[in-house]
């Protein structure tokens, strides 16, 4: 398609996955993860890939998740793109 992306940024709401990529120590909460999925590390120390938080505000898989308010929702919508039917 002609297009290169110079970067791939994993957006990410949990504030305990984001220190735990900041901070690799295996802990006894956490040895239950499988090596195989350690990969991440690697690709974010690599500088593959990049993580950045997203506020729950702006987080719009919790429409898919959670529960949430109509107004929440109309927001969630609007910002993938969705047309809301006016009732």
């Amino acid at each position: 398609m002609g297009h290169v992306q110079e970067r791939y940024v994993l957006h990410c709401d949990n504030q305990s996955a984001i220190h735990l990529t900041k901070n690799p120590t295996f802990h006894s909460r956490t040895k239950h993860i499988d090596y195989r999925y350690h990969w991440i590390l690697n690709a974010l120390e690599d500088g593959e890939l990049q993580l950045e938080k997203v506020h729950t505000n702006d987080n719009w898989s919790d429409m898919l998740t959670k529960t949430i308010s109509d107004k929440k929702l109309t927001d969630y919508c609007m910002g993938v793109g969705l047309l809301i039917p006016l009732n």
